[in-house]
C-alpha cells in the first residue's frame, strides 16, 4: 500500500480548518442558542462535537480519495488498526497514566493563565470548562443531571465521533503521510500541530502539550492507531463516567 506523504499547507488546511469550527460553535453558536432559552449543555452538546462527525466523514472521505477499498482489511491497515501486542497494551496504558498525571499535574498553570484577559474562558463558559468558576455538585455545565437519561446517551455519542473523529483522521489518515513526508520528526510536527488545535482552550494549550507530544511519539513508534484511541478515548471518557454516576444517583 503506498501512501502518498502530504505537504505542511495542507496538514495545517485540516486542523485550521476544524478547529475554527469548534471556535465558532463555542464562543458564537452557544451563546446564540442561550439567547434562545436553551441550556449550555445543549449547545455544547451540539456545537462542540458536530465538527468531530465531519472530522469522521473526513476520514472515510480520504480514504476512499486515495483508492482504497471498502472492506474491513483493506481499512484497517490503512489507519493501522492493528491487533494489539503485549507491549503495545503497555505502551498505551503508559500513555493513559502519564496524560491523567501531566493533565493534574499541571492543571493549576491553566488555571493560573486562565486569569489573564487573553486566555481567560468566557464568562458564560460553566465550572467544567471555566477554571474562573466553582463546580456545582450534582451538575454537568449548569444542568442538573439527576434523572435526564438523554445526557449519558447524547454525550455518548459526541464522544464516540470525538475519539474516533480525532483518531481516524489525525492518527490513522493524516499522521502516517506526515512520516512520508517528514521521517523520524513527523512525530514532533504532527505533535506541535495537535496541541495548538485545542486552540479554543487556549488557557489548557500549555496543559495539553506533554500528552500530545507524547501521544504522536508512541503512535510513531509502535505504528498502531488502536494505541491512542484507547489512551485518549479512556481519557475524555472521565465526564462520561461522572455523568451516569449522577443521573442515575
Amino acid at each position: 500500500m503506498t501512501i502518498k506523504p502530504i505537504s505542511f499547507s495542507k496538514s495545517i488546511i485540516y486542523f485550521i480548518v476544524s478547529s475554527t469550527l469548534i471556535y465558532l460553535g463555542l464562543y458564537n453558536g452557544i451563546p446564540f442558542l442561550l439567547s434562545q432559552g436553551y441550556p449550555f449543555l445543549v449547545g455544547y452538546m451540539i456545537f462542540f462535537y458536530a465538527p468531530f462527525v465531519l472530522l469522521f466523514a473526513t476520514a472515510l472521505i480520504l480514504y476512499k480519495k486515495e483508492g482504497n477499498k471498502w472492506n474491513w482489511t483493506d481499512f484497517k491497515n490503512r489507519l493501522r488498526l492493528k491487533k494489539l501486542s503485549k507491549k503495545d497494551w503497555l505502551w498505551a496504558l503508559g500513555l493513559l497514566i502519564f496524560g491523567l498525571i501531566t493533565y493534574v499535574g499541571l492543571a493549576p498553570i491553566g488555571n493560573w493563565l486562565a486569569q489573564f484577559p487573553f486566555f481567560s474562558p468566557p464568562d458564560f463558559f460553566p465550572a467544567e470548562i471555566n477554571p474562573n468558576k466553582t463546580a456545582t455538585p450534582g451538575y454537568m455545565m449548569d444542568y442538573k443531571l439527576a434523572g435526564q437519561y438523554w445526557v449519558p446517551f447524547a454525550y455518548f455519542i459526541g464522544w464516540f465521533f470525538n475519539i474516533f473523529g480525532e483518531e481516524f483522521l489525525w492518527r490513522g489518515i493524516i499522521f502516517p503521510r506526515q512520516i512520508e513526508k517528514y521521517h523520524s520528526k513527523a512525530w514532533i510536527f504532527h505533535g506541535i500541530i495537535w496541541t495548538f488545535w485545542h486552540f479554543f482552550w487556549t488557557w489548557n494549550v500549555i496543559v495539553i502539550f506533554p500528552f500530545a507530544m507524547a501521544l504522536s511519539y508512541v503512535v510513531y513508534k509502535r505504528q498502531n492507531t488502536w494505541i491512542p484511541i484507547f489512551a485518549h478515548g479512556l481519557m475524555n471518557a472521565i465526564p462520561l463516567i461522572l455523568i451516569i454516576i449522577q443521573v442515575f444517583k
